[in-house]
């Protein structure tokens, strides 16, 4: 791929992104508190993939991209086991900043 292809890819990946963010801040109007958590893991989710697909720092991107879903996932679990998966995913974006 060439850096300009690459460059408009990542453009429209990232508007996509944003659309969302946008979309979900305005269907939180209407929507149960609970589902806000979880659009921003998504937001952030689709984030990483951007950055993945762009090849920006992969390792870190792998790592981010699992604890993001085990966080995902935690939600069913209960309160206390989502928040330790989410304190755990603030630590490694955190380190990897």
């Amino acid at each position: 791929m060439r850096p300009m292809e690459k460059t408009e890819g990542l453009e429209r990946t990232l508007l996509e992104v944003v659309g969302y963010a946008v979309a979900s801040a305005r269907m939180l109007l209407d929507e149960t508190p609970a589902y806000g958590p979880l659009r921003l893991l998504e937001v952030a989710a689709r984030t990483v993939s951007a950055m993945e697909n762009a090849g920006i720092n992969p390792a870190a991107n792998t790592e981010l991209k699992v604890q993001i879903e085990a966080s995902i996932s935690a939600r069913s679990e209960g309160e206390e086991s989502f928040r330790a998966t989410m304190d755990r995913l603030i630590e490694t974006v955190l380190r990897l900043a």
